[in-house]
């Protein structure tokens, strides 16, 4: 069932065996598994179906650096099927080495290893409509070429692995007639909860309360609460959660907060590759199931821990498509259509940066319109074909990528960031219309994030000369001005992750191996929040497989909350 909580009367008392919190991929996720099992459930959605600006206010914050990190409202949204609205479809799992306790990377280590998560991955696959849990282009790409680059061997350099996208599925769609067909639960839209209610001796939660913008306060009582609301929001809750726990639920190890990652992408090298341009495999390949993938550059576990690097992928890419001087009509084009108001609302997170540079100069945006007007021809060729891919069918194309007749390509990377105390949330003295603390982010990057970044480039060009199969170039002449070019393209829009860390004691973190808070008997977090590293990986199928396991673990022991 789908009602609307301005229909809940104010002080009215709701119950349930569990109360989700957040109606994105993780909560639709958790309670579709308990749905199937029989176990009454509650969904609360701080939206409705469709974005909307008074909703959008509530995620308004301060962010201290504003040049490397997104406002708060932007790139998330406070509606059913939350950021799977406009994500982009990214699907790939995290590796053994994320797991390890690495002693190059500070507060590395999780309590659990690839092996607890692997077996929950297909059953996050399906509802990510990403196809088999296969992620090896040898095995997942039969009959297709070899190797990403002819003659390029898997070394410190590894070309064989893959990613894979979702249609993308938009949660909201895709399973909105399940959650209004089923009759053991229940989806509550624009409805925000704003405090959790614990026990005097802090041991338990009892209650959510939840408002919708109408101010009708009610609450929602549960056997067991998982929140699902995303990094940003579900740190927030926690920290202003503070009647028993004065400094935040969760918080007694003083760790809620701290550690926020993201992950760190961008383009500062060209590779030139040698032999016959058209034998290069670049863009997006359809396994048997027509599922697009997506060949990258990973620097191999061993080459990580030799050479200090944090878990790194990067793939061919076209020219940064917001520098002009590509003289391509094609990519001009896109960039001024993205920029767009409406349009850039529903640009996917991981993109967000690289929209906003140059955006707004008169002169940046006429270099692009002389571009469009030079490349009317191809323009003509390649767009229709593009649209049709992207727009027409249930899987698209996940984005524009042209095959360069030279053999020269940009290189964009996404990548691990470190854990660092110090890059941290915290509640402000601002109130939003609800009444709840907003929010403040301090980010911060490490000099270990940007050397990393910088290593990986030194052993992918050390790789293609050895093999005589290229070379790579930085976009500038010496070391210290690649690493600034890193640092200038740092901006985090939409992964939110390590500000309820996961750990084996509760000292050391806010969650426990089962994602339960430590001290707190019944409550649990679905979220990236709780990865205490955060791999080169999209987090969007990580959360899912750790959603469906929280959701069995609930299923089996129910009765002891």
């Amino acid at each position: 069932m789908i009602a609307n909580a301005e229909s809940i009367g104010c002080n009215e008392a709701l119950s349930c065996d569990v109360c989700v919190v957040g109606g994105g991929a993780a909560g639709i996720t958790v309670a579709l598994e308990l749905g199937k099992k029989g176990i009454p459930v509650i969904l609360l959605e701080a939206g409705g179906t469709r974005w909307d600006r008074q909703c959008q206010d509530l995620y308004k914050g301060e962010v201290l650096n504003p040049s490397t990190h997104a406002s708060l409202e932007l790139y998330r949204h406070r509606r059913l099927g939350g950021t799977t609205t406009v994500w982009g479809g990214r699907c790939i799992p995290f590796d053994n080495i994320d797991f390890e306790n690495r002693n190059y990377v500070p507060f590395s280590g999780w309590p659990i290893g690839l092996k607890d998560i692997e077996p929950y991955y297909s059953q996050a696959q399906q509802y990510c409509d990403c196809g088999n849990y296969n992620y090896n282009a040898h095995q997942a790409l039969p009959g297709a070429p070899a190797n990403l680059i002819p003659g390029f061997q898997d070394g410190e350099v590894v070309t064989s692995a893959i990613e894979r996208f979702s249609p993308p599925t938009d949660f909201g769609k895709a399973f909105y007639s399940q959650l209004k067909g089923s009759s053991n639960i229940t989806v509550l839209l624009k409805a925000n909860c704003i405090e959790i209610d614990v026990s005097e001796d802090g041991s338990h939660a009892t209650a959510l309360h939840v408002s919708s913008l109408l101010k009708n306060r009610f609450i929602v009582k549960a056997r067991a609460f998982v929140l699902a609301a995303g990094g940003l929001e579900i740190t927030r809750l926690l920290l202003a959660s503070n009647r028993v726990h004065k400094n935040g639920i969760g918080n007694d190890s003083g760790w809620l907060g701290r550690c926020y990652m993201s992950h760190l992408s961008g383009n500062i090298s060209e590779i030139n590759i040698a032999g016959d341009p058209d034998q290069i495999v670049y863009g997006y390949e359809q396994d048997p199931q027509g599922v697009y993938c997506r060949r990258r550059f990973y620097i191999s576990e061993q080459a990580q821990r030799e050479f200090h690097i944090l878990n790194f992928a990067a793939w061919l890419d076209n020219s940064p498509m917001y520098d002009a001087a590509h003289g391509n009509g094609v990519l001009s084009l896109a960039f001024l259509a993205k920029n767009i108001r409406a349009v850039r609302r529903r640009t996917a997170p991981e993109n967000s940066k690289f929209l906003s540079m140059g955006r707004g100069s008169r002169d940046t945006n006429l270099a692009h319109l002389k571009n469009v007007m030079n490349g009317i021809p191809q323009i003509a060729v390649v767009v229709p074909k593009f649209v049709c891919r992207r727009y027409v069918g249930r899987r698209k194309i996940p984005s524009l990528m042209l095959k360069s007749r030279t053999g020269r390509y940009s290189i964009h990377y996404h990548v691990e960031q470190s854990p660092n105390p110090e890059s941290r949330l915290y509640l402000s003295d601002k109130r939003d219309t609800l009444g709840m603390p907003r929010l403040v982010v301090d980010y911060r990057v490490c000099d270990l994030d940007v050397r990393s970044i910088y290593r990986a480039h030194v052993l992918i060009d050390r790789q293609l000369r050895e093999q005589g199969c290229g070379s790579l170039t930085f976009c500038r002449a010496t070391e210290p001005d690649v690493l600034t070019e890193i640092r200038e393209q740092v901006g985090v829009g939409g992964h939110h992750i390590g500000t309820t860390r996961m750990s084996r004691e509760p000292k050391q973190g806010v969650v426990d191996p089962t994602c339960k808070i430590h001290g707190i008997s019944n409550l649990f977090i679905a979220s990236s929040s709780v990865f205490p590293t955060s791999s080169q990986a999209n987090p969007t199928l990580t959360i899912l497989a750790f959603g469906v396991r929280i959701a069995s673990h609930l299923s089996r022991n129910l009765q002891v909350f």
